[in-house]
C-alpha cells in the first residue's frame, strides 16, 4: 500500500485510519522510527520483543520442566513459542480481547491467530503498570495444579520485572 501525506510545520504526518486499524495502532502507542539509506520505517514498538532471548528461555522451561506447550504474544503478534511455525503471526481479535480484559481465563477452544485454532487453553495476560502488553498462552493444557500455576505466575512476574 502506498499513501502520500504532507509533513506539517512541526514535522508531523498523519497515518491514515485504515493503516492504523490494520496495524492496531492507537493513540498513545509507541512507534519505532528507523532510517535505512533514504527510507524512513515506522514500526509499532513492543516492549516484549526486545527480550526475545529471555522469552525463549521461559518457553523452554515451561516445556522442559512442566511439559507445557506455550506461546508468548504481545498485543499484535506471536513473539515466540513451542509452535515455531506460528512465530510472528498476527494474533486474533478474540485473543486481543481476552488480553485487554486483563484476567486469566481458561478456554476450551479459541482462534489464537488467523491460521491456528487451539484447544484447552490457559491465557494469562501480561500486565505492566496497569496496562496489558501481551499474554502467555498455555496450549493443550492438561489439568494445571497449584504448583504449576505458581511457576507460571513466577515466570510472568520475572518477565515483567525484566522489562523494567
Amino acid at each position: 500500500m502506498q499513501v502520500i501525506r504532507k509533513i506539517d510545520d512541526l514535522g508531523r504526518i498523519v497515518l491514515p485510519k485504515d493503516i492504523r486499524e490494520s496495524l492496531r495502532i492507537k493513540c498513545g502507542d509507541d512507534l519505532e522510527i528507523i532510517t535505512e539509506k533514504e527510507n524512513v520505517i515506522l514500526k509499532k514498538h513492543s516492549k516484549l520483543t526486545k527480550l526475545l532471548d529471555v522469552e525463549k528461555i521461559i518457553i523452554e522451561l515451561l516445556k522442559e520442566k512442566l511439559n507445557l506447550s506455550a506461546l508468548l504474544t504481545d498485543k499484535d503478534k506471536i513473539i515466540t513459542g513451542t509452535a515455531k511455525n506460528m512465530q510472528n503471526e498476527k494474533i486474533s481479535d478474540d485473543l486481543l480481547k481476552i488480553i485487554n480484559e486483563k484476567k486469566q481465563i481458561e478456554k476450551e477452544e479459541l482462534n489464537i491467530s488467523s491460521t491456528k485454532k487451539t484447544k484447552n487453553l490457559i491465557i494469562t495476560p501480561i500486565i505492566k503498570n496497569g496496562d496489558a502488553i501481551g499474554s502467555l498462552v498455555i496450549m493443550d493444557a492438561k489439568e494445571i495444579n497449584e504448583k504449576e500455576r505458581i511457576v507460571i505466575e513466577t515466570l510472568i512476574n520475572f518477565l515483567i520485572k525484566y522489562i523494567e
